[in-house]
């Protein structure tokens, strides 16, 4: 299997010195789920909507946060959002059969996927089938943030101790079961399915 590589999906963001008192250090990773697009999209898009929100402007750098995760839900789901996803979805598909042309071959899994994937239909909506986890750190005038989403997180060590500095956004608890269901989705297997 010499050659062969697996097909990461995640991405991450250093952006040092951002915003326009260059006083805000942004560090992320963007765990793909079903796929790298998301998590392309959001690195690219992340620090770029942070330093434009209002909020991070009036120096509420835990409120910006917020509003900035929700704000790539948000922009993915617009027309040129969606335009976005289908290139990386193509970009991603390119570089897949570029990786797979010297690893194992199994035509048969090959036309399978080809077959269900619903991410060939050209048609689709990129964002349902597809997604990232997230995980960030803002450090602004010598201040720590953390934000996440999913299952992913942050954890800070201080002379070999662990400090967990957020918590797993995990489906399970009633008031997130709730939410889930009240968007139109709903959690099988512990994952979160639909919108």
């Amino acid at each position: 299997m010499q050659g062969w590589r697996k097909r990461m999906e995640d991405s991450h963001i250093s952006d040092l010195s951002v915003g326009p008192n260059k006083n805000t250090n942004l560090f992320g990773v963007f765990d793909g789920h079903g796929g790298k697009e998301v998590a392309q999209y959001v690195k690219k898009h992340f620090t770029e909507e942070f330093v434009q929100n209002a909020s991070y402007k009036k120096g509420d750098i835990k409120k910006a946060l917020i509003e900035n995760f929700l704000k790539m839900d948000e922009t993915m789901q617009d027309k040129n959002g969606k335009a976005e996803l289908k290139k990386e979805a193509k970009k991603a598909k390119e570089e897949d059969d570029i990786l797979s042309q010297g690893g194992p071959k199994n035509n048969q899994m090959d036309l399978f996927r080809q077959m269900i994937d619903p991410k060939q239909d050209p048609n689709a909506d990129i964002a349902m089938f597809t997604g990232c986890t997230a995980s960030v750190c803002s450090i602004h005038e010598g201040k720590l943030y953390f934000a996440n989403a999913g299952d992913s997180r942050a954890v800070l060590c201080r002379r070999g101790v662990a400090y967990a500095m957020s918590i797993d956004h995990k489906p399970e608890p009633e008031t997130e079961n709730s939410r889930i269901e009240k968007a139109g989705g709903w959690v099988s297997e512990g994952r979160v399915k639909g919108k």
